[in-house]
């Protein structure tokens, strides 16, 4: 630590013209950067240079903040000046901070300016200590990116806590993948949170190994029937519970992503509870966890069997990020105030914009304002969920086409075309894209997903305007020169946990490609609280010992048969339902005790004996195995053994057709209808048609059928409900006086969001976890019954439900990477249903895309993998959305 300066430092800060200056020097540069230009005041260069002195020292310290603010007065240095002199010093600061990304785009953008030989030496040597070689290729790091991979080849646990756009990943990806081609043998599990992070991590990691086809790189939780001894895999929590389940090998590394949902109620207790697993499995196991700024995590590691986690933290962004106020000016239709939020009660005034159109419409006003402030750059606009997101992006759709009815973007119209072809013809979305507007949420499907992030990533053409959920905020890699910003609010009102908020405000600046973001914030004064005004930590804690804490007596009721509803809306009632049957897990396993130290909170201590003999009755009340119990235990397990005593009741009644599971290609009419009718009665007691219903849905989705036949046909089937109840409601009488109305149909889009919502949340997630433990009571209950020869009948219809096909041919696309519109798709062109993983790599190698006119947007997908040789006559547009 050099302690002169940091004296010297903190004497600098202690002036009110250092503030000033610094105020000075922000607002002018945070106004260069809008689209929309204002005039500022400029700082005279006499005080810029002071502001540059100061710099130079503030980067001699160790203090994050202090660095913060050098790297601040040399980036907005750089965007006011032109002047050699202030450039070359501004690049000097650059270089002492180890930026070198923003160092290499500042060059590029702006010029060297006079630097000097030594100074020229220093810079070269400063970047060749920071570069490191990245897939045969050099690449210089930041200094934190450089510190951190200093220190993970020795690391045994380490917490890496940074914001957005601070690199982490990438330096974490390279070590992993390092480690798999080095070591004789090697294991490791990347844990993302949501399948979209699940899919952009798998997309890097097969593009970075695509020469080794000895190393399985894999989304799909099965044993690898090559026998392959190097094994990364890429899964959901949910995804690794099912692989801890049927595989007991030891894993090298794993990596957790978005670490802080280990407070995230159930499914932070899975996360939680699998790494509890592997790490239990080794003591040379290497646990690397993931955090935009997050406070907590030692805690939680000594929950999980981690006595030291090493932290490597810096609250410092690789790019300048202006977080600006925007106010409308009231009396005045066509006018907003901006200024520039340095944090609680202190603002830089900007100016007043002047607009083009009328900002008075509240319902609309995000939407102009993003049109106005953002320009021809890229603009992410925050959205409290998908309905509100579908409505903002035609506002912005209903303006540009007002200014320019017929786009030229050809990029455009291909992905129109794709949304048409691969989605549904009457989606909305399709004619947006075509004017640049997008919107984007968690659940809509991964190619189309990653099609709209591709396109506005591009630089000249492509998407302009994305309005998105808080999706982005769960570590996809989607900067954007601007993001705006309305409400602290998700969903129907609920508040938004200001950590989130300000990890989807950190996607506003591009690294290597930038050196600033703005994060627009519209109404800020009118918002209910201020999270914008100074940084928020994610609060990392347990989720289990958080329930414990808050729902005690609740939990222990459940644990004694009082189970409450655990419906997807019933965030309380899934939360305690997975807690308590955690706890009868665990005493299944006769775990109990050592579990209950770890987690249970200090105020309920002195209860472990009580909590323990608790959980051992209900084992035995329920009399089924430990090993089930295990591993369902995010199911109730009273409800368990209600579904096990009917289909040892089926059984019994020599009515196996009715409860074994066939590849739904195959499958009778009603199999499975009744059988996810059958789980839903005895697991949830519910006595509606809920599973029938939703079974025809999960059904073509087993199948693999394409997307516009599923939304079709649900649009049909909607369509007809909706005519059966408009009849039944005619034919009632209305009471006099009185004209009943005609209910208005819901519209496509409507209709298509639905079906996306029943597809991610009931079929790819409650009826994935439910269906496994069906086939594990089900062969339980054959192997009880005597009949073990039935037991290879019974087909793996959770993992068909997971992934979205059911032929081998689909599945080792899926492995490769592919999304399931690809793998459908793709899957249609081979005769052979029972393609390998490497007899599908290898069909892929020399697929001719162009006679079999594939999609740009699949097409570029296989190019992203790596997984297709272009031939020599395909036509120079294919793939250009990529």
């Amino acid at each position: 630590m050099n302690t002169f300066a940091q004296d010297l430092a903190q004497r600098l800060t202690g002036h009110a013209s250092f503030w000033n200056y610094l105020g000075q020097l922000q607002g002018a540069g945070a106004a260069r950067t809008l689209a929309k230009q204002i005039e500022a005041p400029s700082l005279a260069v006499p005080d810029v240079l002071k502001l540059l002195y100061c710099a130079s020292v503030f980067v001699q310290t160790d203090q994050d903040e202090l660095k913060r603010l050098a790297q601040t007065i040399v980036l907005n240095t750089l965007l006011l000046h032109e002047d050699a002199e202030l450039r070359e010093r501004s690049l000097h600061v650059l270089t002492e901070l180890g930026n070198f990304p923003s160092l290499s785009y500042a060059e590029r953008k702006y010029g060297a300016g006079n630097e000097s030989l030594l100074g020229r030496m220093n810079r070269m040597v400063s970047q060749a200590l920071n570069t490191v070689p990245i897939d045969g290729s050099p690449v210089p790091l930041t200094d934190y990116q450089k510190q951190v991979w200093d220190r993970l080849p020795t690391a045994r646990a380490i917490a890496i806590s940074a914001p957005t756009s601070a690199g982490k990943s990438y330096v974490v990806i390279e070590h992993m993948c390092r480690q798999a081609e080095e070591r004789d043998n090697f294991v490791a599990v990347y844990i993302a949170p949501t399948r979209a992070l699940l899919s952009e991590v798998q997309h890097k990691v097969q593009r970075r190994l695509k020469y080794r086809d000895d190393i399985r790189v894999s989304t799909v939780p099965s044993l690898d029937p090559l026998h392959r001894t190097h094994q990364v895999f890429i899964l959901t929590q949910e995804r690794l519970q099912v692989l801890l389940s049927i595989w007991d090998e030891k894993f090298d590394v794993v990596i957790v992503d978005e670490a802080q949902n280990l407070s995230d109620a159930a499914r932070g207790m899975i996360l939680q509870d699998c790494l509890q697993v592997v790490i239990s499995r080794s003591e040379k196991t290497q646990l690397i966890m993931l955090a935009p700024g997050a406070v907590g995590l030692p805690e939680v590691a000594r929950a999980i069997g981690v006595s030291s986690l090493q932290p490597e933290f810096t609250g410092v962004s690789p790019v300048l990020q202006n977080r600006i106020v925007v106010t409308k000016v009231k009396g005045r239709p066509k006018e907003m105030k901006l200024q520039l939020l340095r944090g609680p009660n202190d603002r830089v005034e900007l100016g007043t914009v002047v607009t083009d159109i009328g900002l008075d419409n509240k319902t609309t006003r995000l939407a102009a304002v993003a049109l106005e402030l953002g320009g021809r750059e890229g603009s992410l606009i925050y959205e409290t969920g998908p309905t509100r997101a579908e409505k903002t992006a035609l506002q912005l759709m209903n303006e540009l086409t007002r200014r320019n009815p017929d786009s030229k973007d050809t990029s455009l119209r291909e992905l129109s075309s794709f949304i048409k072809e691969h989605i549904h013809p009457e989606y909305q979305l399709a004619g947006m894209v075509v004017h640049g507007v997008a919107y984007h949420y968690g659940r809509m499907p991964s190619l189309l997903r990653e099609a709209l992030e591709a396109s506005f990533k591009q630089e000249a053409t492509g998407l302009k305007h994305l309005v998105c959920t808080t999706t982005l905020a769960q570590g996809v890699n989607l900067p954007a020169r601007n993001v705006f910003i309305d409400t602290p609010k998700r969903g129907r009102g609920e508040n938004l946990d200001p950590a989130l908020l300000w990890n989807f405000a950190g996607r506003a600046g591009r690294l290597s490609q930038d050196v600033v973001g703005n994060v627009f914030l519209v109404d800020y004064d009118d918002w209910e609280s201020t999270p914008m005004d100074e940084f928020v930590p994610f609060e990392v804690t347990s989720a289990i010992t958080a329930t414990l804490e808050s729902q005690f007596d609740t939990v222990m009721e459940a644990v004694q048969g009082e189970m409450p509803n655990a419906l997807p809306w019933n965030t309380e009632g899934t939360r305690v339902r997975a807690c308590a049957g955690l706890l009868i897990a665990k005493a299944a396993t006769g775990a109990s005790h050592e579990f209950l130290r770890a987690v249970l909170p200090p105020s309920r201590a002195s209860a472990i004996a009580d909590v323990a003999e608790s959980a051992k009755e209900a084992v035995a009340a329920i009399g089924l195995p430990a090993n089930l119990l295990y591993a369902n235990w995010t199911i109730d397990p009273y409800g368990l053994r209600r579904l096990y005593d009917r289909l040892m009741e089926k059984i019994n009644a020599g009515e196996l057709a009715d409860i074994v599971p066939l590849n739904p290609r195959e499958a009778p009419d009603g199999l499975y209808q009744g059988i996810f009718s059958r789980i839903l009665k005895a697991v949830d007691q519910l006595e509606n048609n809920f599973g029938a219903l939703v079974a025809g849905l999960a059904i073509q989705w087993m199948k693999g059928t394409p997307y516009p036949v599923i939304l079709s046909n649900w649009v049909k089937r909607s369509r007809a409900s909706e005519e059966r109840k408009e009849k039944k409601a005619a034919e009632a009488i209305a009471p006099e006086g009185k004209t009943r109305s005609r209910r208005k149909p819901r519209s496509v889009d409507a209709l298509i969001r639905e079906a996306f919502d029943l597809i991610e949340d009931v079929v790819r997630f409650r009826f994935v976890q439910l269906g496994k433990a069906y086939r594990d009571l089900l062969i339980h209950a054959l192997h009880e019954a005597g009949m073990d020869e039935h037991i290879a009948e019974v087909y793996d219809f959770a993992l068909a439900l997971e992934l979205g096909v059911s032929t081998d041919t689909g599945t080792a696309f899926v492995e490769l990477g592919l999304s399931r519109i690809a793998a459908s798709a793709l899957e249609n062109l081979f005769p052979s249903s029972s393609m390998s993983v490497a007899e599908a790599r290898k069909a892929l190698r020399t697929l001719d895309v162009v006679t079999n006119k594939l999609s740009p947007i699949i097409v570029a997908e296989l190019d992203r993998l790596g997984l297709r040789e272009p031939l020599t006559e395909e036509s120079s547009n294919i793939g250009t959305t990529s």
